[in-house]
């Protein structure tokens, strides 16, 4: 057994600020940009062996510029958690017309999804179908340009961690976390 090495970039801030951004396809500011270049500073994409990228555009056009044209591909996976009705919302918005749904949701988000919202299994098991393709390739150093719904859940799954552990990690925009698995 190998260990598998990730990194994983968070997109930088978007056009839609500070809100529950799931399936909208905000771009990136020129913040955000700078976020994400500060970010990966002193790497290059000839660091990495995989480079994948979620299909939104905040993730994909930051891909596309840095990497190229080639080297890189769109992971349908790494899409963020789909917030449902929650999408494009503050937290705050959410909290004056629903402070209960809103806790429950930080406190269990496997039992209290927002409504119409993805299931937290689902989530999860898109991302473990992920991981588990990761670990049969023996990719090496491999970069997911993704979210922060994502590195989160990755973070519980490669860690063996409980979900209610998942809003506890901190996730800024533009930031990188190095993430390690076992490769089979």
């Amino acid at each position: 057994m190998t260990t598998l090495h990730i990194d994983l970039l968070r997109h930088g801030e978007t056009t839609a600020g500070k809100c529950f951004l799931g399936r909208t396809d905000a771009q990136l500011t020129p913040e955000g940009w700078q976020q994400m270049l500060n970010s990966m500073q002193g790497r290059s994409p000839d660091d990495y062996d995989l480079i994948l990228s979620s299909p939104m555009r905040r993730c994909a056009d930051f891909a596309r510029e840095w990497v190229g044209d080639h080297r890189w591909r769109l992971e349908p996976r790494l899409r963020e958690y789909d917030f449902g009705d929650w999408d494009g919302f503050t937290a705050a918005q959410i909290h004056a017309q629903s402070p209960d749904l809103l806790g429950h949701f930080w406190s269990d988000p496997w039992h209290s999804a927002p409504p119409n919202a993805e299931p937290m299994a689902d989530f999860f098991a898109r991302l473990t179908d992920l991981v588990e393709l990761l670990q049969q390739g023996r990719q090496g150093r491999t970069l997911l340009i993704c979210h922060g719904g994502v590195i989160r859940a990755l973070r519980c799954i490669l860690n063996g961690l409980p979900v209610s552990e998942m809003l506890a990690f901190p996730v800024e925009h533009g930031s990188l976390h190095r993430l390690q698995g076992v490769s089979r």
